[in-house]
């Protein structure tokens, strides 16, 4: 792993889990992202940990795809585990842990929020979905805030899902039915809709925005769908500026 400690930064300081897709790996997601710049200038720690090496030579995190079905891979043990020595070795805060990733990384904060209770205050997969494996044993999960991104025309993360297993990761459920799920764990009442283009007159994309409350519960799921968007986020959206300013409303 890869962790980001800014200078001068306060004890008990929050951190931000960032999981790099499936072939991808940390170094690549460190210099791409803007998470160092918004930590330096937030005052949080940020963790890029890497992935094992499948059979294919691509590094991944073990979800439960198809072909990773023989990899005796405990990934979920290992974050956890991570997150307790970094907090000790540089005393950072055992409450505000926050977790993204994009693409097999949001896959696996999805997983981490089923099977982790009260480790993250929030998640953000970015370009994920619910392997029907791990979201059948998610109904009892406890509700947690969540921001999601996906696109509309991914040709990778299919927008609809793929219950009859054509991709051969294992079958996974439709956006829709990923978000229905969170909105009905957090019991929402409110939901206040937005739009954000580019500046492009020449971009055909969209993000429409809905961001989904509850007074039952100080709980939110922010979904940004990337209208006619593929298997990424489009540049005229500050993405990790959006989702740190997901992750400040939980932090206590």
């Amino acid at each position: 792993y890869y962790i980001h400690i800014p200078k001068n930064i306060s004890a008990n300081a929050p951190l931000i889990m960032v999981f790099h897709g499936y072939s991808g790996n940390a170094l690549n997601t460190l210099q791409t992202t803007k998470f160092n710049q918004l930590a330096d200038h937030n005052g949080f720690a940020v963790c890029y940990p890497q992935g094992l090496i499948d059979q294919k030579k691509n590094a991944f995190w073990q979800v439960g795809y198809s072909f990773h079905k023989g990899f005796e891979v405990d990934d979920v043990k290992f974050v956890t585990k991570l997150i307790q020595k970094l907090q000790s070795e540089f005393k950072l805060s055992k409450t505000n842990v926050f977790m993204t990733g994009f693409s097999n990384g949001g896959d696996f904060c999805n997983l981490l929020s089923c099977e982790t209770e009260d480790l993250f205050s929030a998640t953000a997969p970015i370009i994920s979905c619910f392997m029907e494996d791990f979201f059948n044993k998610c109904q009892m999960a406890k509700p947690i805030p969540t921001f999601m991104l996906n696109g509309t025309l991914d040709s990778i993360t299919f927008w609809n899902g793929d219950m009859n297993n054509i991709q051969g990761y294992g079958p996974y459920l439709p956006t829709e039915t990923m978000l229905n799920f969170r909105v009905q764990q957090i019991q929402y009442e409110n939901v206040i809709r937005d739009t954000l283009r580019s500046h492009d007159l020449n971009e055909n994309t969209l993000v429409a925005i809905e961001k989904y409350s509850s007074t039952h519960s100080n709980n939110q799921v922010w979904m940004y769908s990337y209208l006619n968007g593929g298997h990424g986020d489009p540049k005229y959206l500050n993405l990790e500026e959006e989702i740190w300013s997901f992750f400040k409303l939980y932090l206590n």
